[in-house]
């Protein structure tokens, strides 16, 4: 069975004196990042990480790569044991293990 609701983490910030996420959520637009596209209704903008990947199955990675390391390990902690992730994201960065 599939969720109904998509919640797609955004980094709360301010747009004209308004929250990014509640212009997302009752505008449906990404009116700073991808303006005149309209999102789905059923795409909700959580600002709390934790609370965006509770219990998810699957995960959609579109954040720029050098992000990851201070978000991986919330999502680690709050995502479903069997989750997997889809990575959209440009760039790779290695560290000393390779």
């Amino acid at each position: 069975r599939f969720e109904t609701d998509v919640n797609m983490w955004v980094f709360e910030e301010m747009v004209d004196g308004r929250k990014l996420s509640e212009i997302i959520n009752e505008e449906h637009e990404n009116v700073k990042y991808l303006p005149d596209v309209r999102l789905p209704d059923n795409v909700k903008a959580v600002p709390d990480l934790a609370a965006a990947c509770e219990g998810s199955h699957v995960l959609v990675f579109v954040v720029p790569h050098q992000f990851l390391p201070k978000l991986l390990p919330t999502i680690k902690d709050n995502m479903a044991p069997s989750a997997f992730g889809i990575s959209l994201i440009k760039g790779i960065e290695f560290d000393k293990q390779g």
